[in-house]
């Protein structure tokens, strides 16, 4: 049953090959959410869909009808339903499952981003966050039967995660302010009340039955621990379950002694004075129409059109070969028939042009291996979109031959187009839906079956799409000059409720602006800020429109480096990105081609067409 994932955020898409068709039978997860019944029934996500396994455990059945990329169920109180959260037109909606329905339904309306649903205990009511009023997130309430949603929270910063007391008087929240979390409580008719505040995160707030206590985790440097915040007077906050792999998502009470929680893969179950836990076992049948090993992608020769056959030589100060191992300086690019003919020492080379270009930097042309050009952009499009350093951009267009045919010329010059051939085939896949609380690891670096099943022991593709409009110096990107010359795009709307977190050296992500929503060029730039607020190093994050996308594209050696026998595609910067990211957006000059390109000249060409002033 294979299926693909939308992306969030991150979300992302993992490829693999399509060659087993054997069922295989998973026994442990990574990062899922559970909730239990009234009548003992467990829910939980896994692979992106809604799982349900008998009281004491078993084989877990599958919701019919979800979408997918479905996590975070939740229970109804008289366990007739299941509420719960999908992407549905790029954002995360709100869906329901009633017992016996042939498929769930969505509630949400509008394209807001609602996610960390829960219910009232009355059972018609569903509390959830929301950022209806584009101001953050705010806590929100559903009524089921009639449609109307009401705000419960105006708060500067986010407000998430709520949860209702088992009497439907009291409610819990973790708010978000600045560089603080805090975990809110507020009692019918009274202010708010902050019962934990911390520099780290907080996450998975839960009532107790008796409504006495309120777990919730802590995230540590190394490590998450679940602590309870005990209502007395004083407030007591202790320790209750540590040195576990926890994953993000609140306990889940049977009754007041007795509770569940996932972690180290398992669905745990444990007694409130008990100080150990045991596995409640689950099996999970899939069947993956794939094998365990990513598919190599297949070998492609890049189009080389219109490209001039003179020698000529492009000195440079110190260049970034788009490998690795940081500068090297003081080198010759000597380009021909619009490849790289040799990277050399400098020296005299009489008869031979030689642009000099002093102090700059050179770095590898920037390739966005899944983007949106407009269906009727115009020609004078591509000196604006080769002003940002863009120089390959892969496209559904119509359009596209025409657009690579003229870019690739010298009159109006623009980035090349691969068409919709070329496109990254990501959607006959087995995929996992990734997210700040579903990465491909779990909290302590580990991968269970259903990651291993997804990623094999080798480095799958992952499409990025994480820009939004909270990404790092989205404004300044928006006020650069080379924004200026677009007449399209605006910043993305939120898409995460927390900015995802990648290992610094990830090594497998490949740049795609399209899920961003703010087009070829700005988007591209968006991607580098958001991957490198994600906790990507520099040098890494080049690497996702260099050598990384070149690889999924198939074009191994002939893109997305600077050595002989790539393509002469080249960004020319005045800085130093691998210290500082945003100097990659300032272009001097590209070289694409094999044609040598000012950036005054690609803006002058643009504004020559009136498009813009």
């Amino acid at each position: 049953m294979t299926r693909c994932l939308t992306r969030i955020c991150l979300t992302i898409s993992l490829a693999f090959a399509t060659t087993a068709d054997a069922q295989v039978t998973l026994t442990r997860g990574t990062n899922f959410s559970i909730d239990v019944a009234a009548d003992g029934r467990i829910v939980f996500d896994l692979l992106g869909e809604i799982r349900i396994i008998p009281d004491g455990g078993g084989l877990a059945r599958e919701i019919p009808g979800g979408p997918v990329g479905a996590r975070y169920p939740r229970w109804s109180p008289d366990a007739a339903a299941i509420v719960f959260q999908a992407r549905d037109g790029g954002q995360e909606q709100l869906w329901i499952y009633r017992d016996a329905a042939p498929a769930a339904a969505l509630l949400s309306t509008g394209g807001y981003f609602d996610h960390y649903p829960g219910w009232h205990p009355d059972g018609d009511r569903i509390v959830f966050s929301s950022d209806r009023r584009e101001s953050g997130f705010d806590i929100w309430e559903l009524d089921v039967p009639t449609g109307l949603a009401w705000r419960l929270t105006d708060l500067p910063g986010d407000e998430t995660e709520p949860a209702w007391s088992a009497n439907g008087e009291d409610l819990v929240f973790i708010r978000r302010f600045d560089d603080e979390w805090s975990l809110v409580l507020r009692r019918r008719g009274q202010p708010e009340e902050v019962l934990v505040a911390s520099e780290s995160r907080l996450s998975s707030p839960s009532w107790r039955p008796d409504g006495s206590l309120v777990t919730f985790l802590r995230h540590e440097d190394d490590r998450i621990v679940t602590e309870m915040a005990i209502l007395s007077d004083p407030l007591l906050v202790r320790p209750l379950i540590e040195n576990e792999d926890f994953f993000v998502t609140p306990v889940a009470w049977r009754d007041r002694q007795s509770m569940l929680y996932a972690s180290n893969g398992f669905i745990r179950e444990r007694g409130f004075n008990s100080w150990t836990s045991r596995n409640v076992p689950f099996r999970v049948i899939v069947y993956p129409d794939n094998a365990t090993r990513p598919a190599p992608a297949v070998a492609r020769e890049l189009p080389i059109m219109n490209s001039p056959e003179q020698r000529w030589v492009l000195r440079m100060a110190r260049l970034f070969d788009g490998i690795g191992g940081g500068y090297q300086e003081n080198l010759d690019i000597v380009v021909e028939g619009g490849r790289i003919a040799a990277v050399e020492q400098r020296k005299d080379r009489p008869g031979t042009i030689v642009i000099d270009m002093g102090d700059l930097t050179a770095l590898p042309g920037f390739i966005d291996a899944q983007a949106t050009l407009p269906a009727d952009a115009e020609l004078s499009l591509g000196p604006a979109l080769l002003s940002f350093g863009l120089t390959t951009v892969v496209a559904d267009i119509e359009d596209a031959d025409r657009l690579n045919e003229t870019w690739s010329g010298k009159e109006m010059p623009g980035p090349r187009v691969l068409g919709s051939e070329w496109r990254l085939e990501l959607d006959a896949v087995t995929a996992m839906n990734l997210s700040i609380d579903a990465l491909p690891t779990s909290p302590r670096g580990i991968r269970y079956e259903d990651a291993r099943l997804a990623t094999s022991a080798e480095p799958a593709t992952v499409l990025s799409g994480l820009a939004d409009s909270r990404t790092p110096g989205l404004a300044d990107l928006m006020a650069s000059r080379q924004a200026k010359l677009l007449v399209r795009g605006a910043p993305s709307v939120r898409r995460f409720s927390e900015a995802p977190k990648l290992a610094s050296h990830a090594s497998s992500i490949v740049l795609g602006s399209e899920a961003n929503g703010l087009g070829p060029g700005i988007g591209l730039h968006a991607e580098f800020r958001a991957l490198e607020g994600a906790g990507l190093d520099t040098e890494h994050v080049l690497r996702t429109a260099g050598i990384n996308a070149a690889a999924a594209l198939g074009l191994g050696v002939q893109a997305g480096r600077i050595a002989p026998g790539a393509s002469a595609d080249l960004v020319l910067v005045d800085g130093d990105p691998l210290s500082d990211l945003r100097d990659t957006l300032k272009v001097i000059g590209v070289v694409r081609n094999g044609r040598f390109f000012s950036a005054i000249g690609l803006i002058e060409r643009r504004q020559a067409d009136g498009s813009v002033e």
